[in-house]
């Protein structure tokens, strides 16, 4: 594995999801856009662990699961 694989593996792992994975959004970090329970489905992670969710209410917008906590859903 070279640096930028590894890099984007620790940032998986960071964020805690995976590509594809349905979330459902715990606070949304002072984000107005957001509210606590909107769903949606992880679009991309980037290497510094910022997650693109596609929402369930029409939009795509990335979220830094530090201060916008997501959790795991079953798909």
């Amino acid at each position: 594995m070279d640096a930028n694989g590894a890099r984007q593996l620790a940032a998986r792992i960071k964020a805690g999801v995976s590509v594809g994975m349905r979330v459902e959004l715990v606070d949304p970090g002072g984000d107005e856009r957001l509210s606590p329970g909107d769903r949606g489905v992880v679009e991309a992670v980037d290497d510094q662990g910022v997650v693109a969710v596609r929402w369930d209410r029409g939009f795509t917008l990335e979220i830094d699961p530090g201060r916008s906590p997501v959790r795991r859903l079953a798909a």
